[in-house]
């Protein structure tokens, strides 16, 4: 509290006497590079303008944001005025105008009205002609909020534009991120942000994923690198040069970054991108990455390694990563649902195809999971060795949808056929549940005949007390769990319902050829019997409803 009343004490009676220690702030966003009358140097220089005509405020110093967005303050400049201002350093903020101070109203009020007069410091917009030491009426209030407001709303525009923009060329598979991964440069070629593999960085790639498929541990490939004088890819960045040279520092590479490379798809040809989702607006705070979230384009660009090398890889990373858990006493991860479990085959040797999932860490700290099928003998070495390639989890979804879609185009099957045939599955579960249900209505009511036979034996003395007892305590456990699974079988029916409803939407938004579908396990069970993979990627696909359903069509027809 002491604190608290030095700090209010520093108010000058009378302002003209006052000298104000001004610290000048400027921002640029990101989006803003092409406005030159927005530069830093401009903001800067409007507000030294304000200063030399001032006669109480002396410039103590500068804090500028270049490329932060005015959404939150998690600005370093920005942390450096409070850091100047909390030591009493800085006692007057300047800016050119509040959007340039922030975009966000809530967060910008709070500063102005609270955090701002706490420490007793001026603040000052020279285009909106605000000084917070004037005396304002309720009009000046109410244009502050509304500007605030604007600048909120004008921030959420752009961001909406951009998400927009970005998506687009997602899907187009165009490279939208920053400094590309180690081994590849990105070029513009017509409209279009390509990677490109890179002389020099690209070569050590290639030797990477040799010495780990040759039987070389991480460790060792490090030795490897430090020992042939390479440079990290970070220290690689700053200097422009692969290998070290006199008067450069040489640097060990990390585990991380060397798994990074060994499980990173783009090596392949494969862009994994995240899609531009929203944000926790107010905290500026990112979401966790949902895996639809994430846009996959296969073959955009030049592979690097071959798809063989790098599931075998991936392979024997997962593998030691699995037992190195079970060492450890650890729990596995917690995986999705395997939907095409039993349900997906190797066309080479017949085998059920194992999900494999890759994790790659990202630049900005994000892991995104992706998964691919292959054949569990790929890494055979005898004569039982499959030459079956790998398949993506992405492909394969994108290959049965496609397929979905002409049997439906192509065979005149109604779409009320597959919704019959839908719900008659559904029914089918709910009769079993019902018909299980009998069975244990019949039970508990045999158990309570039997116990009323037992305990007239009893009194009878035809059995002892300890004998009935136990009988007893038997048959009620007895029943109390047939009763508990009464009690559930209503939740499941629920459930089966539940899926009949999705499954019924699944097949309208199929049939109507919607974007963004999302196969789950219980569609491609109803609807998918058998997919089998072949070395050339090849699928061939037999579903569940040909035959039964075509039948069901024809019969319908004849019938009216």
């Amino acid at each position: 509290m002491a604190g608290i009343s030095k700090k209010k004490t520093l108010q000058c009676e009378n302002e003209s006497e006052c000298v104000w220690n001004a610290g000048i702030y400027a921002r640029l966003s990101v989006d803003n590079h092409g406005w030159k009358n927005e530069s830093i140097d401009t903001q800067i220089e409007i507000a030294k303008e304000y200063i030399r005509k001032s006669d109480n405020i002396i410039l103590v110093g500068c804090y500028t944001d270049l490329g932060k967005t005015g959404t939150n303050f998690d600005r370093e400049g920005f942390d450096k005025l409070m850091a100047d201002i909390r030591r009493h350093k800085i006692t007057c903020v300047i800016v050119k105008d509040f959007s340039r101070f922030g975009r966000n109203y809530i967060e910008t009020g709070n500063y102005l009205e609270k955090i701002f007069p706490f420490f007793n410091v001026r603040f000052i917009s020279v285009s909106d002609g605000y000084d917070s030491h004037r005396t304002q009426g309720e009009n000046d209030v109410l244009a502050v909020n509304l500007k605030n407001i604007v600048n909120e709303l004008y921030a959420r525009d752009c961001a909406q534009k951009v998400r927009i923009i970005k998506n687009s060329k997602l899907k187009q598979g165009c490279y939208v991120g920053g400094i590309p991964s180690y081994g590849y440069y990105a070029k513009w070629v017509d409209g279009k942000k390509v990677l490109f593999p890179e002389e020099g960085t690209s070569d050590i790639v290639r030797k990477i994923y040799e010495l780990f498929d040759g039987g070389r541990g991480i460790q060792s490939i490090i030795l490897w690198l430090y020992e042939q004088k390479v440079h990290r890819p970070s220290e690689y960045k700053q200097t422009g040069h692969v290998y070290c040279v006199e008067g450069e520092t040489l640097k060990q590479w990390s585990d991380q970054t060397i798994r990074t490379i060994l499980t990173n798809y783009v090596y392949i040809g494969t862009l994994i991108q995240i899609r531009a989702g929203e944000k926790i607006y107010r905290s500026g705070q990112k979401r966790d990455i949902e895996p639809d979230e994430v846009i996959i384009i296969e073959h955009t660009h030049e592979p690097i390694v071959g798809e063989e090398i790098f599931y075998r890889i991936a392979c024997k990373i997962e593998e030691k990563r699995r037992i190195e858990l079970q060492k450890k006493g650890l729990p596995k991860d917690a995986l999705p649902e395997d939907n095409y479990k039993d349900l997906i085959y190797c066309g080479e040797c017949g085998k059920k195809l194992k999900r494999i999932g890759t994790s790659n860490t990202k630049s900005y700290k994000v892991s995104v999971k992706t998964y691919s099928y292959g054949c569990p003998d790929i890494q055979r070495i005898d004569s039982q060795k499959c030459d079956s390639h790998f398949i993506s989890l992405n492909a394969i979804n994108r290959i049965v949808l496609e397929t979905m879609r002409k049997e439906f185009n192509l065979s005149g099957i109604r779409m009320k056929t597959l919704l019959d045939f839908n719900r008659k599955q559904g029914e089918r579960g709910e009769k079993e549940i019902e018909k299980r249900a009998r069975k244990i209505e019949t039970r508990i009511q045999d158990i309570d005949i039997e116990m009323s036979s037992q305990y007239m034996q009893y009194r009878a003395g035809r059995i002892d007390k300890d004998a009935f007892l136990n009988i007893k305590t038997n048959r009620e456990m007895e029943k109390n769990n047939l009763l508990q699974e009464m009690s559930g079988q209503a939740i499941e029916v629920q459930r089966i319902r539940k899926e009949v409803d999705a499954m019924d939407e699944f097949i309208r938004n199929l049939w109507k050829g919607k974007n963004g579908i999302v196969l789950d396990g219980q569609a491609l069970r109803c609807l998918v019997k058998r997919i089998t993979v072949y070395k050339n990627r090849h699928v061939e696909i037999v579903f569940n409803f040909s035959k039964e359903l075509f039948e069901q069509d024809k019969e319908g027809a004849h019938g009216k």
